[in-house]
């Protein structure tokens, strides 16, 4: 067995065994031949009416010792069942018949047991409870009820047979429902559901055959075809598993359950056939017919609640029940005085969420955002949900720009889920009323709109204006022309360039490495700096790819550098999330270390700190394994985001670097929490590096705090790799070896005036 892999059993199924019925499917040949010569040979059919029984209690336990099903339970009451009434049959032959029906009614409790604990392992979650099924349930219940005492009062033996046809008549009904409301079933169950129907057919032809012939043609067949397909379902290898919860668990969907309500609506017609077979003590005719009549109303009406239900969902949202863009479109054919106005309302930076906390904490909050737009909308307008995390609010003429202020205004409040307290935030385009445009206008000039809103910093409102649509099509434009530069199949889109800022000692100007930001080399638009481009990136799931291709460009560079003869500091790169869950990750870093020739420890990533990252064990692998690389990890942006002291416990971080809006305050709060940082990293051992420092000032006070490193325009701008190599790393030398060129230090920038 390969290391590591659990046994058969305890996985509670053999994949291969199942892929091997061979046994059952040679016993069902077998059976059937035994079930035709039976039919042919009138002779055969005392002898096969009282072997096979015997046959399939035999088949079920050696399915039971062959196979060991978690649900053994079930099969070793069926083959008692089974002997039951194998042993009825003995009986009768020898005139014992009191003996025999005892043992016959015995079996039928078994039946009913079995089927019992079946139904209270299939509950799987609970559900609201459907009144009309229950009505139709406690219907039939009571009439059988009714007429098993009738027959019980009764000495007579027809008034016992009719008692074993209408106890055969609810359990396959009962089996069929069963087999019809679940989603999928085993070999083995469909086996054992068609083993009770051949059965319940011989029990009530039976009773139609009190003054005929004992074994008639079609219903000795019938009871050998039904017991042995008992032993069959056993033999079969997916018995292992028809027993089990997960399995009986699985239902089929709500708009299907009334499928399930058709064999117990026939069951009253079934129970009149039984009870005029039988002849003298019987219900009134009545009974039956307002049971079947009442009964068959109820699937009527379950039907149509079905079918409402069904266009209900056609038109409304499953998780928030808000109507869709179906049930949008409805509510604007029905137009107002004067149309109706259209906001669009998209949740800022939803996506992480998800990424974060999963999928069900995404819909919960989604949840709190309905109950928000509704009670900021009120009775000015609809509110639906198109889906993902974009909403559409229908507004009375004159009222959009105040309900998208309160919408705006209500989503800032962060939101509580779960433990979780959740910033959220919308950008909410707006189109005004247009009486007789279409919705398909309307949310294109609202969709323009919302796309003007983003633009602007997000958490905020804009209005459709024309001219916008051309702000758009750049937009796009760029976005088309982000995926062409990343794809590197159209030099006409620019090249991307990497420019490099100096990391530095704050208290002698050393240079101890750079962080390598990406530039875009438009032909047309020029050098253009992140923030015009990034956001496109971002939109366009590019993420990673923007992340390859720095990575490559840099270590080639480094490479190169290393080729020169030149001193090689490290350089550190920004990975996205995208990056980081990937977890094919450290082994392209590998790849492209070992292309360039740079030793892992030139390379340094930085997580983005206000970026949130799921709980994943994969996530620490892929750091782990960069740190086995040699690789160092940085925390970006520290102090901006809110899981900082999560990532220091679950990340293997060497290095903090102080956001720059904690550098550039000089509040004493500021001072004071740049202090209480600085104890955290010497308790921690983590290295600091302040981000932003752009003044004298602050980098004396920084230094006097306890930190070490600093990077901002005090010291130098981000060069292009051409400068950064000769003013940083000095000019290209033949001699001496690398190891001796000295380490660079700063002022870079005219007018600094560092102190060694």
């Amino acid at each position: 067995m390969r290391e590591g892999a659990a046994p058969a059993d305890e996985q509670g199924m053999d994949l291969e065994a199942l892929r091997r019925p061979r046994l059952a499917w040679a016993a069902l040949g077998v059976l059937l031949l035994v079930a035709l010569a039976t039919a042919l040979l009138p002779a055969l059919r005392p002898v096969t009416a009282h072997v096979v029984p015997w046959a399939s209690v035999v088949g079920v336990l050696v399915g039971v010792a062959l196979h060991r099903p978690a649900g053994w339970w079930g099969w070793l009451l069926m083959a008692a069942m089974l002997a039951t009434w194998s042993a009825n049959h003995v009986l009768e032959v020898v005139g014992l018949e009191g003996p025999a029906h005892v043992l016959l009614l015995s079996g039928q409790v078994l039946a009913a047991v079995v089927l019992l604990l079946v139904a209270h392992r299939s509950g799987g979650p609970r559900r609201r409870v459907d009144v009309l099924e229950l009505f139709v349930v406690c219907a039939v219940l009571g009439l059988v009820a009714a007429q098993t005492a009738v027959l019980l009062a009764s000495s007579s033996s027809s008034s016992r047979l009719g008692l074993v046809a209408t106890v055969d008549v609810v359990l396959l009904a009962f089996v069929l429902r069963s087999a019809v409301v679940r989603r999928r079933s085993s070999a083995a169950w469909w086996l054992a559901v068609a083993a009770a129907t051949a059965l319940a057919f011989y029990d009530i032809s039976t009773v139609g055959r009190l003054f005929g012939d004992s074994y008639g043609a079609a219903s000795t067949p019938a009871v050998v075809l039904g017991f042995g397909l008992f032993g069959v379902a056993a033999l079969h290898p997916s018995m292992r598993i028809a027993f089990e919860p997960r399995e009986l668990a699985e239902g089929r969907p709500r708009s299907t359950d009334v499928l399930g309500l058709l064999p117990l609506v026939v069951v009253p017609v079934g129970l009149r056939l039984v009870d005029l077979a039988v002849g003298g003590a019987s219900l009134p005719g009545w009974t039956h017919l307002v049971v079947g009549t009442s009964t068959a109303l109820a699937g009527v009406l379950r039907s149509w609640s079905a079918l409402r239900g069904a266009e209900h969902l056609a038109e409304h949202d499953p998780l928030t029940d808000l109507p869709n863009r179906r049930g949008l479109a409805r509510v604007h054919d029905d137009q107002a005085e004067g149309g109706w106005a259209l906001l669009l309302v998209d949740l800022d930076d939803f996506k992480d969420v998800n990424d974060a906390h999963g999928h069900d904490v995404g819909d919960r909050l989604l949840l709190g955002v309905r109950d928000r737009l509704r009670a900021a909308v009120g009775e000015d307008g609809v509110v639906a949900r198109f889906g993902g995390d974009e909403f559409a609010v229908l507004v009375h003429p004159g009222l959009e720009d105040d309900v998208a202020e309160r919408v705006v205004v209500s989503l800032r409040t962060p939101m509580e889920v779960g433990d979780l307290v959740l910033r959220t935030s919308a950008s909410v385009g707006v189109a005004a009323p247009a009486p007789g445009t279409p919705l398909s206008e309307q949310l294109t000039r609202a969709d323009v709109a919302l796309y003007a809103a983003k633009g602007a910093g997000r958490d905020t409102a804009r209005s459709y204006r024309p001219e916008q649509r051309d702000e758009v099509m750049h937009r796009f434009t760029l976005t088309s022309q982000v995926r062409l530069l990343l794809a590197g199949r159209s030099p006409s889109v620019g090249r991307l360039e990497m420019h490099y800022q100096p990391l530095v000692e704050l208290a002698t100007g050393e240079v101890v490495g750079a962080e390598a930001l990406v530039r875009w080399r438009h032909p047309e638009h020029g050098l253009l700096a992140p923030d015009a481009f990034l956001g496109h990136v971002t939109a366009s799931g590019l993420d990673a790819d923007l992340d390859g291709a720095v990575l490559a460009e840099v270590l080639e560079q480094l490479g190169r550098w290393r080729d020169q003869r030149r001193r090689v500091l490290p350089v550190s790169v920004n990975l996205s999330r995208s990056s980081l869950l990937d977890p094919g990750l450290p082994e392209r870093v590998r790849e492209a270390l070992a292309r360039a020739g740079v030793p892992g420890s030139q390379l340094h990533v930085e997580i983005l700190e206000h970026e949130p990252l799921p709980e994943d064990d994969q996530l620490l692998e892929v750091l782990h394994d960069l740190r086995g690389l040699g690789v160092g990890i940085h925390l970006d942006d520290y102090g901006r985001g809110y899981t900082s002291l999560d990532y220091l416990q679950r990340f293997p971080v060497q290095v903090l670097k102080i956001d720059r809006s904690v550098v550039t305050g000089a509040s004493p709060g500021r001072s004071r929490l740049v202090a209480g940082i600085v104890a955290m990293s010497r308790t921690l051992r983590l290295d600091l590096l302040a981000e932003g420092v752009e003044t004298e000032e602050q980098r004396r006070h920084l230094l006097a705090q306890g930190v070490r490193l600093g990077q901002g325009w005090l010291f130098s701008r981000a060069l292009p790799a051409t400068e950064y190599a000769e003013q940083v790393l000095g000019p290209r030398p033949d001699l001496p070896p690398v190891a001796d060129v000295p380490a660079p230090r700063l002022p870079l920038r005219l007018g600094a005036d560092l102190p060694s």
